[in-house]
């Protein structure tokens, strides 16, 4: 795997796992802006496609467009910010 992908899955892992931590132990969710919009755009592109994500990332639910990224981001995760 080129560097890039794999700096970017790394990223994208160790962020959905830490946002998992997270919202399981009642601490706050939010991740800084740049980094989750950044990472949101890495998995948009990444894992496109339900092939893409078979076995690793569950389907997306719903967020508002609206959504703070951070929500998006673990919505798009398969999460339920």
């Amino acid at each position: 795997m080129p560097g890039p992908g794999l700096a970017g899955f790394t990223t994208l892992d160790i962020l959905v796992h830490g946002w998992d931590l997270a919202k399981a132990t009642g601490q706050p969710t939010d991740l800084d802006g740049r980094l989750a919009a950044h990472v949101l755009g890495f998995a948009a592109q990444a894992l496109a496609t339900p092939d893409s994500r078979a076995g690793r990332i569950g389907p997306a639910v719903p967020a508002a467009a609206n959504a703070p990224v951070t929500s998006r981001l673990a919505a798009f995760l398969g999460r339920h910010p």
